[in-house]
């Protein structure tokens, strides 16, 4: 039974006992009882909580929590002795084991760790030299997490997948951008958060979008293109609605309503926000059939206005609900329900590991989302190709290759390696320089509609003219670059 399955049971059995006079009384308050029940909640607690980088949240330590959540008996459980932080839960598929991202001291590295639903049976996951953090579940026993290398200016991040036990971890991302994972979704693919635009280390303008991408790093994609910059958007999951809520918060400090609460509804091209603009959101998840469980300050201002609470939020009338939990001392936060969860389908990779290339097909380089009318008018010669040798930062060009009448072109790439594009006129002026970095896996045929087209847009029933060729066109003088070192 899925997470919102009791609950919804219960609400039969009060529907049944309220509309057939057959049912007993006695049933009618045993059902009543049991749809108050709630799940019990695993949480993080802290005494101090701060926005920016993941591994530098909690400066003064932080602690999972149990919290029994029935009426007449509201424990609070330490899940984590004996670590300076825990952060990040998440709850196996069959609720019965917690994964979570620990600190056993103020200066360790952050691992995975594992552990069941009651604390017990404790097992560090990962084994990283660097910070590795923020578990999403994947089918098949795998996972997928965030590793952080280096500090401040020399900072980056990445997307990593791993068995269940650490085995076999390697990177999904490969491109400057930061990206960081946040949930996967019913159909299997991953949402993870980055820069936008994906620009290489010290130019990124600070805000963080929303994208995209398979299990094995292929068909990275931008969720959606939002309106407002200067923002970041971060700690995503998905609804049973479809919609895909996350939280919105600016990146320069200071400012009032620091944290908002956003979503993407199915079919929508562009996110809206649901809290009110001077309320602060740390975090939510579903809790419920049409309500999440948030963490968020006291509306009141009763108490100490820096401390979260969690409450449940209503969905349906975008309302803060009832106080689930306080604690006088201590923030709460990052609450997950401890039920069982639904299994997203299954990614199953055609790729070709051996490869050392990839191949991108463009349908119609006219088309993009950085002019006014979304359509080039200068006639478009050639696609320059350039790729970014990491961690310098230090651009390189590959060559040139033709484009076609009607703006497609068709290239080999080298696997795993940041590329972007400049379109040329017929003299080698630059017409337009993509911003963002892209990449292609081993084997993979990597499609996009336009230049840094909308990614609301549905491309027209056209087969392009590089796509009528017996072999794409090649870039000139394209090298064999050696694989990055992960």
């Amino acid at each position: 039974m899925g997470k919102t399955g009791i609950q919804a049971t219960m609400a039969l059995l009060v529907t049944l006992a309220a509309s057939r006079p057959g049912f007993t009384a006695s049933l009618q308050a045993l059902a009543h009882a049991w749809a108050k029940m709630l799940p019990d909640i695993v949480f993080v607690q802290t005494p101090a909580v701060q926005p920016g980088e993941l591994e530098d949240r909690f400066p003064k330590g932080s602690r999972l929590a149990r919290l029994e959540t029935r009426p007449a008996h509201r424990v609070v459980e330490d899940l984590s002795p004996g670590f300076f932080a825990a952060a990040d839960p998440a709850v196996s598929f069959d609720g019965t084991k917690i994964f979570f991202s620990g600190q056993k001291s103020a200066h360790a590295r952050w691992q995975i760790w594992e552990m069941l639903a009651d604390g017990s049976d404790l097992r560090q996951i990962t084994q990283c030299s660097a910070n590795c953090l923020g578990p999403v579940l994947l089918p098949r026993g795998r996972i997928a997490f965030t590793k952080i290398v280096g500090r401040d200016s020399r900072r980056s991040s990445a997307v990593y997948v791993s068995r269940e036990d650490g085995a076999d971890a390697h990177p999904i991302t490969f491109g400057p951008g930061n990206f960081q994972v946040e949930t996967v979704l019913r159909n299997g693919r991953l949402v993870v958060s980055a820069d936008d635009p994906l620009f290489p280390h010290g130019l990124a303008e600070g805000s963080r979008a929303l994208y995209t991408i398979n299990p094995d790093g292929s068909e990275l994609r931008l969720l959606r293109r939002f309106r407002h910059r200067g923002l970041s958007r971060t700690d995503a999951e998905e609804l049973d609605n479809g919609a895909v809520l996350f939280v919105e918060r600016p990146v320069a400090t200071g400012r009032k309503g620091d944290s908002q609460l956003a979503w993407i509804r199915r079919g929508r091209l562009h996110s809206s926000v649901l809290t009110p603009s001077q309320a602060v959101y740390w975090s939510a998840h579903e809790f419920g059939s049409d309500s999440l469980l948030a963490a968020t300050q006291d509306p009141s201002g009763a108490t100490d206005d820096r401390k979260l609470d969690l409450y449940t939020f209503n969905l349906a009338d975008k309302a803060l609900g009832e106080l689930i939990y306080r604690d006088p001392k201590l923030s709460s936060l990052q609450a997950v329900p401890l039920a069982p969860e639904p299994v997203p389908r299954t990614y199953w990779s055609i790729l070709h590991p051996a490869m050392i290339t990839g191949r991108i097909l463009c349908l119609n380089a006219y088309l993009s989302a950085d002019v006014p009318d979304g359509r080039f008018t200068t006639p478009i010669a050639k696609v320059r190709i350039i790729t970014l040798d990491q961690p310098k930062d230090r651009e390189r060009t590959l060559g040139d290759a033709p484009v076609e009448k009607d703006g497609s072109f068709y290239l080999r790439v080298p696997a795993d390696r940041p590329i972007r594009f400049e379109l040329l006129g017929a003299n080698g002026n630059v017409i337009h320089a993509q911003r963002s970095w892209i990449w292609a896996r081993p084997g993979e045929d990597r499609a996009c509609l336009g230049c840094h087209e909308d990614p609301a847009l549905t491309p027209a029933d056209h087969w392009p003219l590089a796509a009528r060729r017996n072999s794409g066109p090649t870039p000139v003088g394209l090298p064999i670059l050696p694989q990055p070192a992960h």
